[in-house]
């Protein structure tokens, strides 16, 4: 786990909400992409999938993963989860029905009215094996403590799962 001395402190631009959604998409995309035959490409011996999992997990910048969980939670400022839901994980769309996911963020986040800023508290990477409740695989997750118009505070998780294709994608949220 990485935790930042100092937390980095976003405020959302209202002069970014227009911008296209597919940029947004693309751009994550493009931050997060890990390569893993890096190391082959180094010159290392080959490894086995969990060992180059662990290996990738632990070479994620955490900026990188913020930076783009904040993009995330930037579209669902702007009422965009169904989009959210579009370009996520195949393993949040087993999981959630999209008209699931959608009412629970409205729901959760309509309320609390617009984010007036927030700070990345901690970035997990989880290696998951064989066995566990959730799909094996590379899982990030990004704790942000966030403020809100209505003056009220609450903690926003952010899950991100490299899926089979070595992509990044949004795999979930929730807001404590």
């Amino acid at each position: 786990m990485w935790k930042s001395d100092s937390p980095r402190r976003f405020h959302p631009s209202r002069n970014n909400r227009g911008k296209a959604m597919k940029f947004f998409v693309t751009a994550m995309a493009a931050a997060l992409c890990v390569v893993s035959a890096s190391a082959i490409a180094q010159g290392q011996a080959p490894r086995s999938a969990q060992a180059t999992q662990q290996a990738a997990a632990r070479d994620i910048d955490p900026n990188t993963l913020a930076n783009s969980a904040l993009q995330l939670l930037q579209a669902i400022d702007r009422d965009q989860a169904g989009v959210l839901w579009d370009n996520s994980s195949s393993v949040t769309k087993r999981s959630a029905k999209r008209e699931d996911f959608v009412g629970y963020v409205g729901k959760s986040r309509k309320p609390l009215g617009a984010a007036s800023s927030r700070n990345w508290i901690a970035v997990r990477r989880e290696v998951v094996g064989n066995g566990a409740k959730l799909p094996p695989g590379l899982y990030a997750s990004i704790e942000f403590s966030s403020q809100f118009q209505s003056k009220r505070a609450a903690t926003e998780l952010v899950s991100l799962r490299q899926d089979e294709d070595g992509m990044w994608r949004f795999s979930g949220y929730v807001i404590q």
